[in-house]
């Protein structure tokens, strides 16, 4: 029966792939591979976007809170309001100045803002990585 079956295939010639099939398919594979690559560093850095947006507010009035307990407002209301006291006594207004500012809570605040813009960029450019990347792999 073995014999039957190789005398029947025996005449049809046999079908050559494509020249470069294999680097095609191989290629391919790579560019799904980084796809689902940068799919899954988009969900972490969503996931880093929304946590700093939603730390924004909190922290936001936190350093207002701090601002005017603090009492740096009058002072830097002084510099619009009586500029020579300023000018004479400008070492100790920019010592009361430095005395009074909120550092903790507005480094907590530039942080957060940090966070939030670095988030939005590697998101914007993730994402313009993965829709690029798809439209490429369609076609």
């Amino acid at each position: 029966m073995r014999k039957e079956y190789e005398k029947l295939f025996s005449c049809f010639t046999a079908i050559e792939p494509p020249e470069g099939l294999l680097d095609r398919i191989m290629e391919r594979i790579g560019r799904e591979r980084h796809v689902l690559a940068v799919k899954q560093r988009l969900v972490v850095i969503f996931l880093g976007f929304v946590a700093s947006a939603a730390a924004l507010v909190p922290v936001f009035n936190l350093v207002q809170t701090d601002i005017n307990q603090s009492g740096f407002l009058q002072f830097l209301s002084l510099a619009f309001s009586d500029f020579g006291i300023i000018t004479a006594y400008w070492q100790n207004f920019a010592m009361s100045l430095l005395e009074t500012i909120p550092a903790i809570s507005l480094a907590m605040f530039f942080a957060v803002i940090f966070m939030f813009l670095g988030s939005f960029k590697l998101l914007a450019r993730d994402l313009k990585i993965v829709y690029g990347l798809q439209q490429n792999i369609s076609i």
